[in-house]
């Protein structure tokens, strides 16, 4: 099992964030000095959402942070239509860029209430991250694009390949 310190959180997103600042991806690093638990990687933005009719601007905010009980990076997501309607799971499974099962998808990614923001937010699961890192483990040069390269098929999130460089 591969499991990460908060510090070592803490330094691949400031890494992660130098490589977004660079190509204007937009992430922001929220750091909370009182209690590093709490810092996180942000993202706002608009992304396009693929309907048999046309397409739809969809409003949807990223969250990268650090799960103390886990010890590994976790990601949250919220999305909003465009009448400010946050979009049920069903419709985030329908969106998913791979065609997966509700079974399946509800045991990755559910809704719960966020340990920083305490409000509801999608998650993805973490109980299998550190298994997923370990195989990356002494072959990536940041854990948070390895971890983001695994989990984007599900969740719409479009990463550049620069991160990759």
């Amino acid at each position: 099992m591969s499991t990460i310190s908060r510090e070592e959180f803490v330094d691949a997103a400031i890494d992660f964030l130098k490589i977004s600042d660079r190509i204007n991806d937009g992430w922001k690093l929220c750091k909370n000095d009182v209690d590093k638990h709490k810092s996180y990687l942000r993202k706002e933005t608009f992304v396009q959402n693929q309907i048999a009719d046309g397409s739809t601007l969809l409003k949807a905010e990223y969250v990268i942070f650090y799960n103390q009980s886990y010890g590994v990076p976790s990601f949250s997501f919220n999305v909003w239509d465009s009448s400010g309607v946050l979009l049920t799971l069903d419709k985030i499974r329908e969106m998913s860029f791979l065609n997966i099962n509700k079974k399946d998808f509800y045991s990755v990614i559910t809704q719960q209430e966020h340990p920083i923001f305490f409000r509801p937010y999608f998650m993805i699961h973490p109980c299998h991250t550190a298994e997923l890192l370990n195989v990356f483990k002494n072959k990536t040069k940041n854990t948070i694009v390895t971890f983001l390269g695994l989990i984007t098929p599900l969740i719409m999130l479009r990463m550049p390949l620069e991160y990759g460089l």
